[in-house]
This record gives C-alpha cells, sequence and structure tokens, in this order.
C-alpha cells in the first residue's frame, strides 16, 4: 500500500518512523481510493482515524479540490481538540488547512475561519446543524465537499443525534447536489450491516464494510467489598489499593462519581480528578491534561470518558460496580492499553452479591464476542427539528422535497406522508411553521420558544443555540432552601422516586422534602435532623441493564460447574464466596434458583416480591401493570420496583398478578397504556420532547394527542415490551413458566430491593380531576373508573378540592333519582341545576313543607327556617339572612315533623350556590320520606 502513496504522505510516514502501517489502514486504502462508502470496524488503539485519511489525503494531493473538501465528524466536542492536533500533523504539512468548529471555539477562531476557508473541518453534528440552518455564507463552502467521515459512529447510532445526523447527512446531499463519499469508524458493533445502512442512507455508491476480526485479550479481576454503614469508604480503600498511576475510575452516574471523589479525598489523595457532564469545561480539560502529563493518579469520571478522547496512557480502569452493558464494558475496558496489541487491564468493584453475578456474566459474554445490537432511534421530534431546520436554510421549502430528504435516511425510509402531514399540521398549529402555496415557512412561534436573549426568556424559553442540539443534557431539578440552592437532582430520578416529605442526602447533608415544582423544576427543602426514610440517590443509577447479561446469568446458573474454574481466575475470594453463597441458599431453601422458567412469589411487609431472570423491559412493563391496579383498587400510596431479577408491588392486601394471569390479552394492552400515561418515564419523555414540536403551554389531551401519542410511543420504545409481556403472562397461564409461592425467595430477591421504589407520577392531580370533572357530575366510582385512581384516594381529593380557596374548587349534590352523591366542577354547578338530566334533584315535592338550616363559619353559626316555596319564589330574602359569604358546614333537617329525622350536610358553600344546595337537600329528604 506504501508504493501507491504520493511521496510527501510516504515521507511524513517515515518522519513518525512508523516502519509499517497498521492491518486495518491497509485494509482501507482501496475501497476507500476507488469511491466505496466504507465503515472500518477496529478497537481503539488501531489507528483507525489515518485508515480514513490517508487515501483521502492522497487523492486531495492528485486532485484540484477546493474548501471545505472534508467534513470531520466526532460525538464529542472533547474528541475535536484530539482529532485537529492529529489530523492537522498531517493535512498541515501537506499544504491543506484543517479547523474545528464547536461551542467553545473562541470568536477570534471563527472569525478566521471565514477568512481562510479550511479544506478540512472537524465538527460535531451540532456544528454541522448550525452551518446548514444558519450560516448562510460559510454553507456555501460546503458546495465543494467530496468526503464526510463520521468518527464513533457506534456511539452516535445509538442516540437522537445519530438520527439528527442521518438526516443532515440527506440535506448536506440535497444542498450540495452531489453524492459525496461516507466514511464510518466504529468499535466492534453486533449489527454491522445495520450500522452501514444507518450511514449511507440514499447514497448510490458501492459500499465495502472493514472489519479486523483481531481477538483481543483483556485481563479483569472481580472483586466484592463488605457492604455495610461504611460502605463508600470501603469502596474507596479498596480502590485506593488498586490504583496504578494514571487509572480511569468509572461509575454508573455522576452522583456515584462525587460520593466516591469525596471518600478519596478523605484518605489524603490529591492527585484525583473528576470528570462528568455536569463539571466545567475548565476542569474537565484540567483533569484530561493532568492525565496526558502524568500528573493524574486517577480519574473517577462517568461515560464522558468512555470514548476516544486522548488522555495518555491508561495503566488500569476501574469499575464501580458492573456497567450495564457489554458494548459499555468494553469501551471502558479498551481505555487501557490503547495501543495496537495492548491488552486492557480492569477492574470491577461489587458492592453486592448480584453485581458479581453480573460481573461475571459481562465477561463471559465479552469473551464470546456477544454485543447488543444498535438501538435506533426514530423519534418524530427529530423530524420536527429537521424540517424547522430546512425552513430556516431556505426560507421556504415545499413539502415534497422535506419528505424526500427524511425518506432519503434509513430510518425514516418508510415514513408514510399521512404521518409527515399530522407532524406538519401539528408544528402549524403551535405556529412553529405555517404553510402557504404548499410551501413550508417559519411561523411567528419559533422565536418565541428559541431566543437569542437569554435573559429575557420567560421561564418556558430556550436559548436559540439549544434549537441546534439534540443532547439531551439530563435535566436537574434544583433543591432550594431559602431560595438558595443547595443541590441538584437528576429530573427523571425525581418523577421515579422522589415525593413530599421524603428525606434525601445531598452533599454530606440530611434534606426533607417540603414541595416539588415542575414548571419551575426546583425542589423546596428544609434540614432534616436525620437520615431515617431517607432515599439513597445512587440506587436511582439503575439504567436498564443489558438483556445479555441476563441471558448469560442463566448460562452461570444452569451451568455452575463449567464456570467455575473461570471464576477461579479472574475472581477474589469474596467474589468466589458470593456466587457460592447464592447457590448455597437456594439448596439450603430446597429452591430451584428463579430463572426463566420459575417465579418465586413473597409476600413481605405489605410488599408483593416476584423473583425471576427477566428482561429488565417485561420487568418494568409488569410492575407498571401492578402499579396502576394498586392505585385503581387500594391507594395511591403505592409503589413498584422492577429489575433483571423481577419485580415488586407494594400497596396490596393480594396477589394481583394472578388477576392479570387471568385477564384478556386486550384488557391487559388497554391497562399497559394507561398504567404508561402515568409513568415518570412517560413524563421525561414528554418533557424532552414538546420543544421540539413547540409546545410550550400545559398539555392538553384533545389539542395535543399529536405530541402525547408520540410521547407514549418513544416511551414504550425505549422502556417496556408490550408484546414480550404478553407472551411471558402466557407462558406463566399455560404453566410453562411456574409460580412457587415461599416465605423466602432468596438473595436473588434483595437484588430488586436494591432499586429505588418507583411511586405513581400525578404531577397535578388537581387539574387531571378538573379536566375530567368539566361538563358533567360524577359519582366517585365512576370517576375512579375513568381516571384509574382508588376511589378512597379519589374520595379524599374531592374533598380537598371542595375547600373555598381552590382553584379547581367542586361541590357535590345528592342525585336523587339513584341517590348517589355526584362531584362536579363549583364553575359548571349552575348549569348542572338547570339541566334536564338533574332536574328532578333540585324539585322539592312538597313546597309548603318547613326545614330547618343551620350554617357554621368558623365559631359562628345561625339557624334559619324556611319553606321551599320562599326558596324558589323569593331567594333574596332567605339570602339577606346568612351573615356569611363561605359557609363551611350546610345541615338541613325537617322542622316540624320529628317521625322523619332524616339530615343532610354539605361541606364548604358559597353563598352564590346555597339555594340550590338546599332545595337539593329538600328534594333528597321528601324522597326518603315519602318513598
Amino acid at each position: 500500500m506504501l508504493d501507491h502513496l504520493d511521496q510527501r504522505l510516504r515521507k511524513l510516514i517515515e518522519e513518525k518512523n512508523w516502519i509499517k502501517l497498521t492491518r486495518v489502514q491497509e485494509m482501507s486504502y482501496e475501497p476507500i481510493t476507488n469511491g466505496y462508502n466504507t465503515l472500518i470496524i477496529a478497537p481503539t488503539g488501531y489507528g483507525k482515524t489515518e485508515a480514513a485519511m490517508f487515501p483521502i489525503l492522497n487523492r486531495m494531493l492528485k486532485e484540484d479540490v477546493k474548501p471545505v473538501t472534508v467534513i470531520y465528524i466526532t460525538p464529542l466536542k472533547a474528541l475535536i481538540n484530539d482529532l485537529l492536533y492529529r489530523i492537522d500533523w498531517w493535512a498541515s504539512r501537506l499544504g491543506f488547512l484543517v479547523n474545528r468548529k464547536h461551542g467553545e471555539v473562541p470568536q477570534k477562531e471563527k472569525n478566521l475561519r471565514l477568512k481562510k476557508i479550511p479544506h478540512i473541518i472537524v465538527t460535531t453534528p451540532e456544528g454541522l446543524e448550525i452551518d446548514l440552518d444558519w450560516a448562510s455564507r460559510f454553507r456555501e463552502h460546503y458546495k465543494n465537499v467530496k468526503w464526510v467521515i463520521v468518527d464513533e459512529i457506534h456511539e452516535l447510532i445509538n442516540s437522537k443525534r445519530g438520527t439528527q445526523l442521518s438526516i443532515l447527512l440527506e440535506r448536506l446531499k440535497h444542498f450540495i447536489g452531489y453524492d459525496f463519499q461516507r466514511i464510518g469508524l466504529s468499535a466492534t458493533v453486533s449489527d454491522e450491516n445495520k450500522v452501514a445502512q444507518f450511514l449511507f442512507g440514499s447514497s448510490e455508491r458501492k459500499m465495502k464494510i472493514i472489519r479486523l476480526n483481531d481477538t483481543r485479550n483483556f485481563e479483569i479481576k472481580i472483586n466484592k467489598i463488605d457492604n455495610n454503614f461504611t460502605l463508600w469508604r470501603n469502596a474507596a480503600e479498596k480502590i485506593n489499593q488498586l490504583i496504578e498511576k494514571p487509572t480511569l475510575v468509572f461509575t454508573n452516574s455522576r452522583f456515584s462519581t462525587e460520593r466516591l471523589h469525596e471518600e478519596l479525598e478523605k484518605l489524603g489523595n490529591k492527585e484525583i480528578y473528576v470528570h462528568h457532564s455536569s463539571v466545567s469545561r475548565d476542569l474537565k480539560n484540567l483533569a484530561e491534561g493532568e492525565l496526558r502529563n502524568g500528573n493524574a493518579k486517577a480519574v473517577v469520571c462517568t461515560k464522558t470518558l468512555e470514548l476516544g478522547i486522548h488522555v495518555g496512557d491508561i495503566k488500569k480502569v476501574i469499575m464501580l460496580r458492573p456497567p450495564t452493558s457489554v458494548s459499555s464494558f468494553l469501551q471502558r475496558l479498551g481505555r487501557s492499553g490503547h495501543i495496537v496489541h495492548g491488552v486492557p487491564k480492569g477492574e470491577i468493584i461489587c458492592f453486592y452479591d448480584f453485581d458479581v453475578l453480573e460481573s461475571l456474566a459481562l465477561y463471559l459474554s465479552a469473551k464470546d464476542g456477544k454485543m447488543e445490537k444498535p438501538f435506533i432511534d426514530d423519534g418524530l421530534d427529530v423530524v420536527a427539528r429537521e424540517i424547522v431546520g430546512m425552513v430556516l436554510q431556505n426560507q421556504k421549502m415545499s413539502i415534497e422535497e422535506a419528505l424526500s430528504i427524511i425518506r432519503g435516511t434509513y430510518i425514516y425510509r418508510n415514513l408514510e406522508s399521512s404521518r409527515l402531514m399530522d407532524l406538519i399540521q401539528y408544528l402549524v398549529k403551535n405556529n412553529i411553521i405555517k404553510i402557504e402555496e404548499n410551501y413550508l415557512k417559519l411561523g411567528q412561534g419559533f422565536f418565541k420558544i428559541w431566543r437569542f436573549n437569554r435573559d429575557a426568556r420567560s421561564s418556558w424559553g430556550k436559548d436559540f443555540s439549544e434549537f441546534f442540539s439534540l443532547i439531551n443534557n439530563d435535566e436537574t431539578f434544583a433543591l432550594k432552601h431559602n431560595g438558595i440552592t443547595v443541590g441538584e437532582i437528576d429530573a427523571v430520578y425525581v418523577y421515579k422516586h422522589v415525593r413530599a416529605n421524603d428525606v434525601i442526602r445531598i452533599s454530606g447533608k440530611f434534606w426533607k422534602v417540603l414541595r416539588i415544582n415542575t414548571h419551575k423544576n426546583t425542589i423546596d427543602v428544609t434540614p432534616a435532623n436525620e437520615g431515617e426514610g431517607e432515599i439513597p440517590i445512587w440506587k436511582g443509577e439503575n439504567t436498564s441493564k443489558s438483556s445479555l447479561i441476563v441471558d448469560y446469568i442463566r448460562k452461570i446458573i444452569e451451568n455452575f460447574n463449567e464456570y467455575y474454574l473461570t471464576m477461579n481466575e479472574i475472581m477474589d475470594k469474596n467474589s468466589k464466596e458470593s456466587i457460592i453463597k447464592i447457590f448455597e441458599e437456594y439448596r439450603k431453601l430446597g429452591l430451584k434458583i428463579p430463572s426463566g422458567d420459575i417465579v418465586l412469589v413473597e409476600n413481605k411487609e405489605d410488599e408483593w416480591i416476584y423473583t425471576v431472570l427477566i428482561d429488565e423491559r417485561i420487568s418494568n412493563t409488569l410492575s407498571h401493570i401492578l402499579l396502576y391496579l394498586v392505585t385503581k383498587k387500594y391507594t395511591l400510596n403505592a409503589s413498584s420496583r422492577s429489575s433483571i431479577y423481577g419485580f415488586s408491588i407494594k400497596g396490596t392486601p393480594v396477589d394481583l398478578f394472578k388477576d392479570i394471569i387471568n385477564m384478556d390479552e386486550r384488557k391487559i394492552v388497554k391497562i399497559v397504556l394507561r398504567s404508561i400515561l402515568r409513568s415518570p418515564l412517560y413524563i421525561a419523555t414528554l418533557k424532552e420532547i414538546q420543544p421540539s414540536f413547540g409546545k410550550i403551554s400545559k398539555i392538553n389531551t384533545k389539542e395535543d394527542k399529536f405530541l402525547i401519542k408520540e410521547a407514549l410511543r418513544q416511551t414504550i420504545k425505549r422502556y417496556f415490551s408490550i408484546k414480550r409481556t404478553l407472551e411471558f403472562i402466557k407462558k406463566v397461564r399455560e404453566g410453562k413458566i411456574k409460580m412457587i409461592y415461599t416465605e423466602n425467595a432468596g438473595l436473588l430477591r434483595e437484588a430488586i430491593f436494591a432499586h429505588a421504589q418507583i411511586r405513581p407520577w400525578l404531577s397535578d392531580l388537581n387539574l387531571t380531576i378538573y379536566q375530567a370533572l368539566k361538563g358533567g357530575a360524577y359519582t366517585v366510582n365512576e370517576l375512579s373508573e375513568i381516571l384509574g385512581i382508588s376511589a378512597k384516594s379519589l374520595e379524599n381529593k374531592l374533598k380537598q378540592l371542595r375547600r373555598n380557596n381552590n382553584k379547581y374548587k367542586v361541590t357535590s349534590f345528592v342525585d336523587v333519582d339513584s341517590r348517589e352523591t355526584r362531584w362536579c366542577l363549583y364553575e359548571d354547578f349552575i348549569d348542572i341545576v338547570k339541566s334536564e338530566e338533574y332536574y328532578s334533584s333540585f324539585s322539592p315535592l312538597n313546597n309548603n313543607e318547613i326545614f330547618a338550616v343551620n350554617l357554621k363559619s368558623g365559631d359562628n353559626q345561625v339557624e334559619i327556617l324556611f319553606k321551599p316555596f320562599d326558596l324558589i319564589n323569593n331567594p333574596e330574602e332567605i339570602l339577606r339572612k346568612i351573615p356569611f359569604n363561605n359557609i363551611e358546614e350546610v345541615k338541613i333537617r325537617e322542622a316540624i315533623d320529628t317521625s322523619y329525622q332524616f339530615l343532610q350536610k354539605y361541606y364548604h358553600v358559597g353563598k352564590d350556590t346555597i339555594v340550590y344546595l338546599l332545595l337539593n337537600a329538600v328534594a333528597y329528604l321528601q324522597s326518603l320520606k315519602y318513598s
């Protein structure tokens, strides 16, 4: 291959002292030189960037290229500086200008980019979005683009940013009018053809997949620490022993990162840094720089350092608890041994016995070359953003052209015209775009949401720069004490787990939750004296675990002896004892370890626990069904848990899973959909996507059906599996999966308890009741059926809403025909009184009987005698006798005939409705008397 390279390029290779090129660089040369769309798959450290750039630079030296010639796209801004240096080393010496584009580039450099147009630009999907949508001068130079390289495509394909990029590439092709060559660089993936189709889209070029089949060995050690009240201290001490300078210590959440760093500092470590998404760019740069310079002992980080940011030679990787997927496990491990034929070296620190099981499962899966399939996000919120982007770019865009571009992607190749029109009509409804003569144009509402002046925007406004990004910035709630922010918690965690009166620990202090404000994303707190009832925030880090982990845990359970030798090789003493302890306990209990064909059922302290190895999306679906049934039948004070080890439900005296087994499938699906609409996961998804559709006000169930349907669809796809849940229930019904009731479900049951409880999220129950009652009058049971809330909980809530100072005030009256109490909105009460449907409920049978009413307000009360005749013909006279406007309690009885001592009561009545309620009481009391 070297013989085919331009002499100037060969000279630079010699200057690098490279004796030969890597195999992946040799394999990639011919297809890229011949113009094939190429996907290069190889582990970290094999020179994939040069594998793509060498044949391109070689052709650039031979051809008359004009800037911009190459767009190099990477998922992380942090990678841009590394890549700029790496590519510039070759390109600048060959006479080509390389530049970068991202949000933190100094203004001086941005201005220079307009004066000296680069041949190669290194950017992110967001950078390309800005150029196409808004940079009218600079994007003209994109008409010279011949090559687009997408780095770390395995990371992009699993996110909305990847979906965004796939449409951007089609928009770029449409803008240029040329089928540019596409090259993807990827770590090992399970479905390379899907990744290739995703990247190449509508391109008609021939394609080639280059896969380096080298099996990369790695060293791993699984360690188990004591899980007691000094857990974090134990973890820090163990990690301190294992660190080999420099080491990356990966955790599964920002909270765990900060908590571990705090403990490591207490041990006297001064050269340990933190790196996660909430840390400032300056602190990230400091951590990266100290690693590169060899000064850092370790950096405690989340997945922000999983990708290929150059941080020097990492001696070891330590993982605090096992990651949730095989791909993440390999990505983290691969940060050490970052050279060709280098051997990655890592340690896993386990808190629990089941952590050990999962670590072994990850190891075995990686050794077998098994990885998760790509999860491609087909959210219509991305399409909405890109439609608006096209309008920003072109001022106007025909609907046919927009559909053609979007259908050019692999993801939306089958998008129906009717579905796109529904989306467009919803954007028009929200005034984000408008339609004039079949052309899409920008609507006036766009700049009301996406604003240039950050200071002037309202609480729901967005900074204009945020329009170009689909990065989910992990929305947070600010904890406020006397108006001062004392900490932050992830929004999804709040929706799932936190409620008023809970105690949470932030920055070493305990705080009691007073109020949760979802509109301002704030939580009012007050200091708590103790941690009793504390919600352990780090337990909320449990993102869904890969089904491969489930598969391999089953293999371990079913073939324990086969894997015993492997355990001896990679586990410390405590880890081996943990796994043996699991098997030994179930042997003593006389139970088979719950795998895929057995469910152990246990009732413990008002919580029903179902232990079974199961895909987490099935577990999640079942726990949500149970949570819905409990809140409907019993109480809102309910909670559920779900994990790969099973699920649980709290708040029911009976085994509701039996009810599910006997249900019709259509009814189960109906309940699933209702339960998801009440799920914290749905609420989080809805809040994430609604700005893309231009929806900034409260959601209306009638007007926003398109948005609700799309949020529901995305939530189901991400977190649930209706089809596989129905299959699971069917197997239980048919006896293929056995239910075994026991008083002790063993150690794997503890894995379910390690997950924080999920509670029903009724963000504005008052508003929900208001919307359900509007225009009608319902009994508690009827309203319970409509809302899926237990009658007892609902009745208590209605009693709160009838108070006079309530925004959604309700009132009640007796339906004389059915003798049931009906509830309605206070604002609708007069209309209901005058309706034909309830005429008899306000029409006394005898208008001349005398009744007594006792009216109470605070410490004051008055009794008045009246006839129904007076209420009908001279109501003002009665009202003049009432000395207060708001009446807390009303008691009506017959004044003369004491043989019928029926009494009717009403509470929190306004003077403007008292006459009608007196008529209702009389009509009801007379119906009882004369029946």
